[in-house]
């Protein structure tokens, strides 16, 4: 099992779909495709919560490649 998650959430300011990225619970980065499928931006948070116990973001390229891949694919899938 993954200690990565991936959610789809709207923001108020924005009129699309964003991807956040979690990982152990404590969000890592956004997806945004305000310009498009093809030029989606990543954004690495200084976070608006942060859970009580301290996370240590250090975990494995693959995986955390497979899961922005995974992550791309469902936002460009959503209108």
């Amino acid at each position: 099992m993954s200690d990565f998650s991936i959610d789809l959430v709207s923001d108020v300011q924005c009129e699309h779909l964003l991807a956040e990225i979690s990982y152990k619970g404590q969000r890592l980065c956004v997806l945004n495709k305000e310009h498009g499928n093809e030029f989606i931006e990543i954004e690495f948070v200084d976070d608006l919560y942060v859970l009580s116990k301290k996370i240590e973001m250090k975990f494995s390229l693959s995986e955390f490649l497979i899961v922005l891949a995974k992550a791309k694919e469902e936002l460009r899938l959503c209108s």
